[in-house]
C-alpha cells in the first residue's frame, strides 16, 4: 500500500522554497508514495506547473495567522485524506500543519527549514522549539541551518538532520541564443556579462553589487550588469542606478522564465546576499558552469568552495565585491578552472537525485519507526 504523502507550503509563486518542493514532489517514488501538495492561501508559477505533471494540488483558503478555525480545516482535511506523513515548508505552514497533524493523528510529521530565520523574534524562536517537540524531524538545508536550529532555537540536535537543496540539470529549451539575448538586452560584442537572479530584497544585497558596479565603471566601459528578477526593492535600486550615472550598463529585466539561456550569457555570476539558506540560484550558475562570487553567509560556504570554484567576500562589501570581480576579469583561465569546478561540485553533490533520495531515506526510516 501506498504511503499517502502531503507537501504543505503557503503558496506556490516564483521563488527557491518553491521549487525545491516542486522538485522533491516531482521526482519522488510514485510507486511508494502517493503525493499532493497543498497551498495553504494560493497557487502560482508552480503550482500550474505541478498540476500539469499530474501531480494532485489542493489550493485551501485558509488563513495563515494560525486562528483556530484554519488549524480545525486542516486537521479535517488531513484526517479525510487519511494522510500518513505530512512534510511542511517554512514558517506559517509549519506552524498550522504540524499542530494540525498531531491533533488528526498523522503516522510522520516533518519540517523542512529553507533559511536561517535570524530576524524574527524570540517569541517565534520559542514557538519553533514548543513545535520540534511534536515534529519526527527538521530538515535544514545546510549545515549553518541545522546549527541556527540547535543553537539558537535550542531544538534537540537528535531531531535534525541536514539535506542541501538539489535542482535539476538546468539546460536551455526556448530555442534563443546567446546573441538573440544579447540583441534584446543591447549588450555589443565584446561586452563582460556580470549578473545575478535573485530576488530584488534588501537581504539578497544587490545595493552592494550596485555599488561595486559603480566603483568598476568608473575605468571600465566594457562592462554590463545584468539583475534577473523582480521584488519590492527593484524601482528603488534602478533610482539609484540612475542616481550613480551607470544605467546604461545596469539591465533589470524583471522576472523571466528562461533563465538557462540567460546564465549561458553570464561570464560571472554574482550572489552577494546578506541572509541566505543556501542560494539555489548559485546551484543553477553552477550547474551551467559558471565562477562564483557571493558572501560568506548562510549555507553559501557549504556550496562555493573559495579559490575553488569562486570567490567568497563578506557581506556589505562593495569593495570586496569590486576586488573579486576585477581578480576574475583580468584572469580568464581562473574564470574558466573555477566554472568547471562548479559543474563537477554540483553534479557531485547538488543534484536533485541526490536531494531527493536522502529524503526519501528519512521518508522511510521514520515510516518504520511508526510502525513498530
Amino acid at each position: 500500500m501506498k504511503t499517502n504523502v502531503v507537501h504543505l507550503v503557503e503558496k506556490l509563486g516564483i521563488g527557491g522554497l518553491e521549487r525545491v518542493l516542486t522538485t522533491i514532489a516531482l521526482n519522488l517514488n510514485r510507486e511508494k508514495y502517493s503525493v499532493s501538495v497543498w497551498c495553504l492561501s494560493k497557487g502560482g508559477f508552480f503550482a500550474d506547473k505541478l498540476i500539469e505533471e499530474g501531480v494532485d494540488v489542493k489550493i485551501l483558503s485558509i488563513s495563515t495567522s494560525r486562528n483556530p478555525v484554519g488549524i480545525y480545516k486542516l486537521y479535517k482535511l488531513l484526517k479525510y485524506h487519511k494522510i500518513d506523513l505530512i512534510h511542511t515548508h517554512a514558517y506559517s505552514a509549519g506552524t498550522i500543519g504540524r499542530i494540525s497533524a498531531f491533533l488528526a493523528g498523522v503516522s510522520v510529521i516533518i519540517s523542512h527549514n529553507h533559511s536561517v530565520y535570524d530576524y524574527y523574534n524570540k517569541y517565534y524562536h520559542f514557538v519553533e522549539r514548543l513545535l520540534s517537540l511534536i515534529t519526527d524531524r527538521i530538515i535544514c538545508v545546510s549545515d549553518i541551518v541545522r546549527k541556527f536550529a540547535n543553537e539558537t532555537q535550542r531544538i534537540n540536535p537528535e531531531r535534525l538532520i541536514t539535506i542541501h537543496n538539489g535542482i535539476n540539470n538546468i539546460s536551455a529549451d526556448s530555442g534563443k541564443s546567446i546573441n538573440t539575448l544579447k540583441e534584446e538586452f543591447g549588450i555589443l560584442p565584446g561586452h563582460t556579462v556580470i549578473g545575478t537572479v535573485t530576488h530584488m530584497e534588501e537581504h539578497k544585497g544587490i545595493i552592494y553589487l550596485i555599488q561595486s558596479a559603480s566603483y568598476l565603471l568608473r575605468s571600465r566601459k566594457d562592462l554590463i550588469f545584468l539583475l534577473v528578477g523582480d521584488g519590492e526593492q527593484e524601482e528603488e535600486l534602478e533610482t539609484l542606478c540612475v542616481d550613480l550615472n551607470i544605467e546604461k550598463n545596469v539591465i533589470f529585466t524583471g522576472e523571466r522564465s528562461d533563465i538557462p539561456e540567460i546564465l549561458s550569457l553570464i561570464d560571472i555570476f554574482i550572489l552577494p546576499s546578506i541572509r541566505e539558506g543556501l542560494g539555489l540560484s548559485i546551484l543553477e550558475a553552477m550547474a551551467c558552469g559558471k565562477p562564483i562570487i557571493a558572501t560568506t553567509v548562510g549555507g553559501i560556504p557549504e556550496v562555493v568552495k573559495d579559490g575553488v570554484n569562486g570567490i567568497l567576500v563578506l557581506p556589505k562589501e562593495p569593495e570586496a565585491l569590486h576586488d573579486a570581480i576585477v581578480e576574475l576579469l583580468d584572469d580568464k583561465g581562473k574564470r574558466e578552472v573555477m566554472g568547471l569546478n562548479s559543474k563537477r561540485i554540483y553534479a557531485e553533490s547538488f543534484n536533485f537525485r541526490t536531494m531527493v533520495d536522502r529524503i526519501e531515506e528519512l521518508y522511510d526510516l521514520l515510516i518504520r519507526s511508526n510502525e513498530r
